[in-house]
């Protein structure tokens, strides 16, 4: 979302849920292969589809008068574009369209449209300087919208640059900002450590997004992790949205504690179950000027499939 592969971290901030949760698609062996020219050399070429995306996403409705419940259905599909003919370092671009049913909250003059959608294009580079200098790159623009309700600020603009240091083989230094382009919360301070221990731990203590995942169990090529996340900030969503003939432009925040499963094939099909406790938990309505309504905190259920 410092080495040739990308580091496992989410990619570009999502609009509830994150597209690549083990990370955007490695430029490893199946992303990219050879090619035996007629002389004899070998060329190295890139693939020109990375990844095709599936998740799903449902947040639980307890049926009170602030409690709003989500399900999410995403799709999307990466392209790797080689920059400077490097096929090691593509530029990643992915088009994808997320539908998200709304149910509640019920609150009188503060209810929501029942479905938004997200329509998308996302752009991510991961530039090797040198061996010990590189850099996590991402843009991403769409419209995000009930789609009774367009306007100039349907469309928007985030981002995501960090720089990444290379203690030593093992350690990575990251630092950098997200910028979510939310009513409430604009810019996102991002950074921390990834460290590779061994091969039995991966752990990506970089705020805002942070998972630390252990090697569990293989079976036959595929390999089992298990893990614990994090999610401030990138979770949740900003619509334009008509909410019973009036215009209004919502942020819905919260805060998310994930404990996952995920397997990973030699090809690199993967795939994730995630259970997760969401808090802290608000609608923001700042078309309309209704201020601020806090929500029940809730259980999340998720599950993706990459190939």
């Amino acid at each position: 979302m410092p080495q040739a592969a990308p580091p496992v971290t989410p990619g570009i901030p999502q609009q509830g849920g994150s597209l690549f949760p083990n990370g955007l698609p490695n430029q490893g062996s199946s992303s990219s292969y050879q090619y035996g020219n007629s002389d004899g050399t070998v060329a190295k070429l890139q693939r020109f589809l990375q990844q095709i995306s599936y998740e799903q996403t449902w947040l639980y409705d307890d049926d009170t008068a602030d409690a709003l419940g989500i399900n999410r259905t995403e799709l999307a599909a990466t392209f790797g574009v080689p920059i400077f003919y490097n096929p090691d370092t593509p530029l990643l671009i992915t088009p994808g369209f997320a539908f998200n049913w709304l149910e509640g909250p019920s609150v009188t003059g503060l209810d929501l449209p029942p479905r938004v959608y997200d329509a998308y294009l996302d752009g991510a580079w991961h530039p090797q300087f040198n061996q010990f200098l590189s850099a996590d790159l991402g843009l991403r623009t769409g419209v995000w919208t009930d789609f009774d309700e367009v306007n100039s600020d349907s469309l928007r603009i985030l981002g995501r640059g960090l720089g990444v240091v290379s203690l030593t083989p093992q350690m990575d230094l990251l630092a950098g900002v997200w910028y979510l382009d939310r009513n409430d919360v604009k810019l996102l301070p991002a950074g921390g450590v990834h460290w590779r221990p061994g091969n039995l731990w991966d752990m990506y203590l970089v705020f805002p997004n942070p998972k630390i995942r252990r090697r569990s169990i293989t079976v036959g090529a595929s390999q089992w992790w298990i893990y614990f996340a994090g999610e401030y900030g990138t979770a949740g969503g900003r619509w334009t949205v008509n909410r019973s003939g009036v215009a209004d432009d919502i942020d819905i925040n919260d805060i998310r504690a994930i404990f996952g499963i995920e397997w990973e094939t030699q090809t690199q099909a993967r795939g994730h179950f995630e259970v997760g406790y969401v808090f802290d938990r608000e609608i923001v309505y700042a078309g309309s000027g209704s201020g601020v309504l806090e929500l029940d905190d809730t259980i999340m259920l998720r599950a993706g499939f990459d190939f």
